[in-house]
């Protein structure tokens, strides 16, 4: 998907399932920039073939969030990293990744930190701490998931060890011509 094809994008959110659109390039970097655009959304030129959007490179997706120690936000922007200071759900500390050049730093020794926060822009839609409860959701959905898919697999190699031992006795008996 090239970002030549500037007229008409489609942005499908993760959580609804809602599709914004047809809209230009501009604005879906727009959205992306204000952390309107986490990196389990897609989206598409054609409503067919769906992208998430971290893996589009002119939206500059490039920055992870250590949240706590095992615990990574993002891919998201350095315009959505500074809306989410701004909110006061990270701050000058918080260690940031660029998933581009591997480079670990915080978010104030970032390039693009800028002190004196603007407080008059309008919130972003979302900031970390819902994308995180809803994304702690599904995990935890999806655990659950696959506990009862090892349980059934276990169930399964449990009644095949069976079956196997059976059939070692059977071979056993019909090499020693027991009957």
């Amino acid at each position: 998907m090239a970002t030549d094809h500037l007229e008409n994008w489609y942005l499908r959110k993760h959580d609804s399932a809602e599709i914004f659109g047809p809209v230009r390039f501009e604005q879906i970097h727009s959205w992306a920039l204000t952390a309107q655009i986490n990196s389990q959304d897609m989206v598409s030129t054609d409503k067919e073939v769906w992208t998430k959007a971290p893996m589009i490179p002119d939206l500059t997706m490039d920055w992870l969030i250590e949240v706590s120690e095992n615990l990574l936000y993002g891919p998201t922007t350095a315009g959505a990293l500074m809306e989410f200071c701004r909110l006061g759900e990270i701050t000058r500390d918080t260690p940031i990744i660029n998933c581009k050049t591997a480079e670990a730093l915080t978010l104030g020794k970032a390039a693009f930190f800028t002190e004196g926060l603007d407080n008059s822009q309008t919130p972003a839609k979302g900031g970390i701490r819902v994308n995180l409860q809803k994304r702690i959701r599904e995990l935890e959905c999806s655990l659950l998931e696959k506990r009862r898919q090892l349980a059934i697999a276990q169930e399964t190699i449990a009644k095949l060890e069976l079956k196997v031992r059976d059939l070692d006795h059977k071979l056993v008996d019909i090499r020693t011509g027991r009957k």
